[in-house]
C-alpha cells in the first residue's frame, strides 16, 4: 500500500482519523474554493488536454450550476452527506477519479480514492498539483477528510475500505467489478458501478454533403478530440461510426479529410498498437456480416453488413472503427445494446433523437450529445446522478 495523502502515516491511523471527521454540508465555501483552486492550476497544464478539460468542467460557472440544479429538489429538505466514499478508478482515464472525487466532495462527504497502480501519463503533474494543495494551510480540513492510496490485488485492502464506507464507486471493467463485488459492503452502504461500455456516433451523410471545406475541418477536430485523448479506450470515445443515408461522396471525403487532420496532428500510434490493430481488423475481417475493410496508416476501417452484440467484446482502440449504414435515424435502435453508453451525432434535430431513444428497446445509451462533446464529464452518468447517490435525505416531521 502506497499513500499519496496523508504523508508520512500509516494507512490504518489514516483511515481510523478520517472516520472522526464531520463531513461538510453540500457545497460548503471552503470546498468551493478548493475546486477552484484545481481549476486554475489544471488550465495551466495546456500540454495535457483531458487535464485542461477536467480544469475547465471544475470552474465556477459549472460548480455553481451543478448547486442550482441540486437545490432544484426544495429549500425545506434537509440533505446530509453520506458519510465516507470508496473511489475505485480505473487505469484507462486517468482523470476520472477526480471527478468522481470532487463531486463526492461538494456532497459534503469523506473520501478515500484509490488510483490504479500502472503509472499514467500525467499523472504525475496531475496528483503533484493535488497534494501540495491538499498541505495548503487554507485546506486542511479537506486534507483530513481524504486518503489518496493505490495498492494491488489486495482483496483485505478493499474488504478494510469497503467495510468503512458508505457509499463504493467502482470505475473499472466488468471483471473488475465482478471480482469487488465479492466483497461485502457494510449493510448500510450503497454502490456506484461503471462498467466496460461502448459509444458509437452517427452521421447524416447528406448534411456532411453540404459543408465546406472549413465546416468540416471543424467537424473533425471535435470528432479526433473524442477519438484520441485516450487513444479510443475512453468509455465514451466512439468506436462505432454509423452513416444516415448513403452519400458515398460525403463518406469518402469525410474519411480522406480525418486521414489528413491526423496528419497534421502528428499523432504517432504505438508500434504495438498498430500491431494489434490490424491484426483485429483482420480476425474480423474472416466474420460473414463483414461486407469491406480498409486499412490506412492511422486507422482501420471494418463496414459491418450487421452488428452481433459480441462484437464490442473485440475492439482494441487506438484507431479501429467499425462502420455501419442505416436508412433513418430509428433503425439505430435495432443494433443497439445494454453496454451501448454514448452516442454522440452531427446533422439532426432533437425531435429526431428523441424518436431514436423512444425506439429502443434495451438499457443502452445514457447520453446523447454533439460531436466533439463525447469526453465531456457531467453530474449524471451512466443514468446516474452523483449528488443524488452521494447524498441522504433526513426527515423531520
Amino acid at each position: 500500500m502506497k499513500l499519496f495523502w496523508p504523508k508520512n502515516t500509516e494507512f490504518e491511523v489514516a483511515l481510523e482519523q478520517l472516520s472522526t471527521q464531520i463531513p461538510y454540508q453540500p457545497f460548503d465555501e471552503v470546498v468551493v474554493d478548493f475546486t477552484q483552486v484545481l481549476s486554475k492550476r489544471f488550465l495551466r497544464l495546456r500540454e495535457k488536454p483531458e487535464v485542461v478539460a477536467l480544469g475547465f468542467w471544475l470552474r465556477k460557472a459549472n460548480i455553481k450550476s451543478l448547486q442550482t440544479d441540486f437545490l432544484q429538489g426544495g429549500a425545506e429538505k434537509i440533505v446530509r452527506a453520506r458519510g465516507t466514499v470508496f473511489h475505485i478508478a480505473p487505469s484507462n482515464v486517468d482523470t476520472i477519479f477526480v471527478y468522481s472525487w470532487m463531486l463526492s466532495l461538494l456532497a459534503g462527504n469523506r473520501n478515500v480514492i484509490r488510483i490504479s497502480s500502472k503509472e499514467q501519463n500525467g499523472l504525475t503533474a496531475l496528483m503533484q498539483i493535488i497534494v501540495e494543495e491538499l498541505a495548503n494551510a487554507e485546506f486542511e480540513k479537506i486534507a483530513k477528510q481524504t486518503i489518496i492510496c493505490t495498492y494491488g490485488h489486495d482483496e483485505n485492502a478493499t474488504a478494510v475500505i469497503s467495510e468503512a464506507c458508505h457509499t463504493r464507486v467502482i470505475w473499472g471493467g466488468d471483471e473488475t467489478i465482478r471480482t469487488i463485488r465479492k466483497v461485502p459492503l457494510a449493510p448500510f452502504a450503497n454502490e456506484l458501478a461503471f462498467p466496460d461500455r461502448f459509444s458509437l456516433v452517427v452521421l447524416n451523410s447528406d448534411t456532411v454533403s453540404e459543408i465546406d471545406d472549413v465546416q468540416l475541418d471543424n467537424l473533425l477536430e471535435k470528432f479526433y478530440n473524442d477519438v484520441f485523448w485516450f487513444d479510443q479506450m475512453a468509455c465514451s470515445s466512439p468506436r462505432l461510426v454509423t452513416w444516415c443515408g448513403d452519400n458515398k461522396t460525403a463518406i469518402h471525403r469525410f474519411w480522406m479529410a480525418f486521414q489528413q487532420k491526423i496528419h497534421q496532428k502528428q499523432f504517432k500510434v504505438m508500434a504495438a498498437t498498430q500491431v494489434l490493430k490490424y491484426t483485429t481488423s483482420l480476425m474480423l475481417a474472416t466474420e460473414r456480416e463483414v461486407e469491406k475493410l480498409e486499412l490506412s496508416k492511422y486507422f482501420s476501417r471494418v463496414v459491418f453488413a450487421d452488428l452481433s452484440a459480441d462484437v464490442r467484446e473485440r475492439h482494441c482502440g487506438g484507431g479501429l472503427f467499425y462502420e455501419f449504414h442505416v436508412k433513418k435515424l430509428s433503425n439505430l435502435a435495432d443494433v443497439l445494446t445494454d453496454k451501448d453508453q454514448t452516442l454522440t451525432y452531427y446533422g439532426f434535430d432533437r425531435e429526431e433523437l428523441q424518436e431514436l431513444v423512444d425506439t429502443i428497446s434495451t438499457r443502452g445509451i445514457d447520453r446523447i450529445v454533439p460531436i466533439g462533446k463525447a469526453l465531456d464529464f457531467s453530474g449524471v452518468w451512466d443514468g446516474q446522478n452523483f449528488l443524488t447517490s452521494f447524498t441522504r435525505e433526513v426527515v423531520i416531521i
